[in-house]
Parts: structure tokens; C-alpha cells; sequence
């Protein structure tokens, strides 16, 4: 999950990545509404926990699952700072997700799964973890050259997330629009 060094969270929070990765548009597109219960898996400092926090509103919930502490201490004092009281951050491993089976609504995986030692593992609990009509959001970088993100050789072609999933057992699976720099693939269970 978050193998970017905590020293650098800050930056996964500026207001220049919100211009070219919108959270409302992969909230959107997951299908996120009032009362649901998210997980944001790899959430880093909560860039999308918050926002997913405000759209399930006080009869949601939202869990950001990461495997670095500082990340989740981030999350933490940005829900305190912020006043949002429906998110319970958890130390997570990649290929164990502290949460029963099916119980929640959505999950997201952003910019996370190309870092993943073992991406069927962590499908695989996601699956485990979302309800019947469950869905999951995948968001990575493009394969195009570019200043943001990760090496070339480390990026995953939309092709390849689409086989993961359902090679994992998600039903269907279909793209969605994220922006200049990244696409996204939704799972249904």
C-alpha cells in the first residue's frame, strides 16, 4: 500500500493534485452515496477518505486501511482538524485487510495497486470484503511518460487491472474517465 515516505505525505494533499485527480469524480463514478460503508485501501494520509467521509454523511462510515502508521496518524488529525467523526483508520497489510467479509458497500484502490507485492492477493480481500452488488474502484497512473508518478516499467495497463479483477472473481468490469493523468476500472461483484 503507501510505500511513498511519510516525509512526503504532504504533497499526496496539495491542491495542485486535486486539478488532475478529482476524488468527487472517482466517488462518482464508484457510485458512493449517503449511508454506504467505504474503504479506501492504501489511503494514505486521506486524500479520498475525507471526501468519501462527507458523501456517505453521519450514517456512513469509511475505513482507511494503510500499512504505514504515519499515514494513518495523518488521517487522524485531518478528521479531528476537520470535525469528521464517520472514519476509522486501521493499520492494514496488503494481503490481510482488518475488516469482516462482506461489509462494505465500496472500495477504492487508488494509485496503490502498481506498489502491491502481490495484486491478486490484495483483489482477492477486497472481494472478501464487499458486500453481494459490492464495487470496487480501481484508479492508476497511465502508461504515458510524464514528471508525476511512477516508473514506466511500474505502471499497469488498464488491460491488466481489467484481468486481475476478474481473475480475482469480480463479475464485470468497466473503465471510467479520472483525468489527464490516470484511468479508472470499476469491479462488480
Amino acid at each position: 500500500m503507501s510505500k511513498i515516505d511519510p516525509k512526503h505525505m504532504d504533497r499526496l494533499l496539495s491542491p495542485e493534485r486535486r486539478r488532475w485527480q478529482d476524488p468527487a469524480l472517482v466517488l462518482q463514478a464508484l457510485g458512493v452515496t449517503e449511508g454506504m460503508t467505504v474503504a479506501d485501501v492504501g489511503s494514505g494520509p486521506g486524500f479520498f477518505t475525507l471526501p468519501a467521509a462527507q458523501r456517505v454523511g453521519p450514517s456512513g462510515k469509511v475505513y482507511a486501511l494503510d500499512v504505514e502508521p504515519a499515514m494513518l496518524e495523518r488521517v487522524k488529525e485531518r478528521t479531528t482538524e476537520e470535525g469528521v467523526t464517520n472514519v476509522e483508520a486501521l493499520l492494514s497489510q496488503e494481503d490481510e485487510l482488518p475488516l469482516p467479509s462482506r461489509s462494505v458497500d465500496r472500495a477504492m484502490i487508488v494509485n496503490v495497486l502498481h506498489e502491491v507485492e502481490d495484486p491478486t492477493k490484495m483483489i482477492g480481500e477486497i472481494l472478501r470484503i464487499l458486500k453481494e452488488l459490492g464495487v470496487v474502484g480501481v484508479v492508476e497512473w497511465k502508461k504515458e511518460a510524464g514528471e508525476w508518478g511512477p516508473p514506466m516499467e511500474d505502471r499497469l495497463a488498464p488491460e491488466r487491472v481489467e484481468e486481475l479483477l476478474q481473475e480475482a472473481g469480480f463479475a464485470s468490469t468497466e473503465r471510467f474517465e479520472v483525468g489527464p493523468r490516470h484511468y479508472g476500472v470499476l469491479g462488480r461483484k
